[in-house]
């Protein structure tokens, strides 16, 4: 299912599956990619790397450790990880292990890939990468920076789902359904998100979410808001 309107984008999980691809996602968001993974294993993780876009990830369970330019820092449930481009990465799980990535649009060279040191030399940096503990991820994002396309990125459980306030945006606004159902209104159009569905809104959008059970978890990234001026 995908459902495409100046305003907002609907895509189901069976037609959200891109990673580097380009253009699928409209031209007045800054997110390239949204997309959930469920099961990660112990022992998992990714090689030191780094890429021509920036990249986000937000780790609703798991217990681990990632690493942004040689500086180590713990990741456990909620934890947002803010890789910018040509940041050095890597990550490392000692647990069963729930994730969640976001990208931004390629820059530069153009390398849809990851990019190792060894191969194609050291990175040229932009900004420093971040991390918010999981703890402490709780509403917006402290100090963004001048780069990170994200003001806040997080969990939401059943109540949290059901206690948005329905209202016109005043940013982009993207959720994700992890579990369980959301009922979404968009204006007067109303779609049923389940499990990896992803909604897209754009700032003005008049929207309106109802958890349709106490399992329900989703996720929510909200971009920088618009300046009406």
């Amino acid at each position: 299912m995908i459902i495409d309107d100046p305003r907002y984008m609907i895509r189901s999980l069976n037609s959200n599956q891109t990673y580097w691809e380009q253009g699928v996602f409209p031209e007045w968001t800054a997110l390239n990619c949204y997309r959930h993974y469920p099961d990660g294993g112990i022992g998992t993780g990714v090689e030191p790397h780094y890429h021509d876009n920036d990249e986000l990830w937000l780790f609703t369970t798991g217990r681990g450790e990632v690493r942004l330019d040689g500086v180590r820092h713990e990741i456990t449930p909620n934890t947002l990880v803010y890789t910018p481009m040509g940041c050095v990465h890597q990550f490392q799980m000692f647990t069963p292990y729930e994730n969640n990535a976001i990208v931004t649009r390629i820059e530069r060279a153009g390398r849809p890939l990851h990019l190792t040191v060894e191969e194609y030399g050291p990175p040229e940096p932009t900004v420093p990468g971040f991390v918010v503990p999981g703890a402490t991820n709780t509403g917006p994002i402290r100090d963004p920076g001048p780069r990170c396309p994200l003001s806040e990125w997080r969990l939401q459980h059943y109540e949290e789902v059901n206690g948005q306030e329905n209202a016109a945006l005043i940013c982009n606004e993207h959720w994700m359904v992890l579990s369980g159902a959301v009922r979404l209104t968009l204006d007067r159009r109303e779609v049923l998100l389940e499990p990896g569905d992803i909604a897209l809104i754009r700032a003005g959008t008049t929207r309106r979410l109802s958890a349709e059970d106490r399992s329900t978890r989703a996720v929510v990234a909200r971009e920088h808001p618009v300046d009406a001026a």
